[in-house]
């Protein structure tokens, strides 16, 4: 094992910077949530929209933000996406319809997409020596990110804007643009990563897209989607089913204490990056989580509200997991394609089956019944994470290079 010496803890301050700017602006809007509809007229479906918008473009964003990266190289595309998430974020506020409201949200989304998708490539490249050390310290910034981003604006950001959410967005903007400054600036490549990340003419759209017909792509998007969609079912309807139940007095403490929940996970992670690649680890998280959401969807009272901070720690260590695998178990492009591919896979899932347990709870009467689409899909889904003790790239071969004819 490498010594304490000889961690790249420069390279691990650069990563974990990055890793918190992914979510701080997405997350900083659900708060603002109130004084933005009142500013642009937005119902309360505007609303959800306004907070989902972004989330499904960092989906559908990955599979360009793919080609961008093998295009102009990691470095590149992380700090360009950054400048482009801070600057569309502050855009938002200054708008005058709400029309560009939602189209520069989405180009936030966008630029979200391209560093996210790029992250586990700079693991690789960045810190080849510890790359599951060097995926658990970004992912405990994005967590940490979460947690400002939806923490921090009401209590702190906003009264230092004196009240005004526009200048909101604006100071949070100001450390992002900084750590985008701080990403330009570095000149962590090896040689080797080099040859493998720098920009080339010859590359092709299709050499950077996912490979559709690799079951692994399909494996660890349908499991990404799991540990998405039962954090954010619960999140979603938590308000609703505690009503229903008489039990609207906990929904505070709840919240708080369930959006908690990532941040424990990635200091998990971060103390046992060994759990990454390892499907007992995973399989646990996928296992455990499930039960936590059937508990909350058929317990009451204490139970229920214990069960749900369970499954809010469990998705988000599987999460954690999933997210750090392409950086560990492939290479060069193939880093990027799978990584783009369980992103796209696993967010849009995870966007639809809330959609349809609200149908369901509408049809039946019944509030619980919107989580049972993302109970169900989580225990079907149990069988996918396979019998290998270990993950490894089964198209490791075919994924390193572009077919460069």
């Amino acid at each position: 094992m490498a010594s304490s010496r000889s961690l790249p803890l420069g390279m691990f301050t650069v990563l974990w910077l990055i890793g918190w700017t992914l979510r701080v602006p997405i997350l900083a809007a659900p708060p603002l949530a109130t004084r933005i509809a009142d500013t642009f007229g937005l119902g309360e479906a505007g609303i959800g929209a306004l907070t989902m918008v972004p989330i499904v473009a960092v989906a559908f964003g990955a599979l360009p933000a793919a080609w961008l990266i093998a295009r102009f190289g990691l470095r590149t595309a992380i700090t360009g996406g950054i400048v482009i998430m801070a600057i569309a974020s502050i855009a938002r506020g200054y708008v005058p319809t709400t029309a560009l409201l939602f189209s520069f949200s989405i180009l936030m989304g966008l630029g979200v997409a391209v560093f996210q998708t790029a992250l586990p490539a700079a693991v690789r490249s960045w810190t080849p020596s510890h790359v599951a050390m060097g995926s658990a310290v970004y992912l405990n910034g994005m967590m940490v990110g979460e947690f400002s981003g939806a923490g921090l604006t009401l209590p702190m950001v906003l009264p230092l804007a004196n009240g005004d959410w526009r200048i909101a967005l604006v100071i949070w903007a100001i450390p992002i643009l900084f750590i985008a400054f701080i990403a330009f600036l570095i000149r962590p490549e090896t040689e080797g990563s080099k040859k493998e990340n720098a920009a080339d003419s010859r590359i092709r759209t299709r050499d950077t897209l996912p490979r559709w017909n690799d079951r692994q792509v399909w494996q660890f998007g349908m499991l990404l989607a799991c540990s998405i969609v039962v954090f954010f079912a619960i999140n979603a309807y938590a308000g609703v089913i505690l009503r229903s139940r008489g039990e609207g007095q906990a929904l505070a403490g709840l919240l708080i204490a369930y959006n908690s929940t990532p941040l424990l996970a990635s200091i998990l992670v971060l103390c046992a990056p060994h759990w990454i690649g390892r499907r007992n680890p995973l399989g646990v998280s996928a296992v455990v989580s499930a039960l936590g959401l059937a508990g909350f969807v058929f317990l009451e009272g204490w139970a229920s509200w214990t069960a749900a901070v369970i499954a809010g720690l469990t998705s988000t260590v599987e999460l954690i997991l999933l997210v750090s695998l392409p950086a560990t178990i492939a290479k060069g492009l193939g880093v990027t394609r799978l990584s783009a591919g369980t992103t796209l896979i696993g967010y849009a899932i995870a966007f639809a089956l809330p959609i349809i347990g609200g149908w369901i709870a509408e049809g039946t009467g019944r509030t619980e019944m919107a989580l049972v689409p993302a109970l169900v899909f989580s225990i079907a889904m149990i069988p996918v994470l396979g019998r290998e003790r270990q993950y490894v790239c089964k198209s490791l071969a075919s994924a390193q290079e572009p077919d460069k004819r």
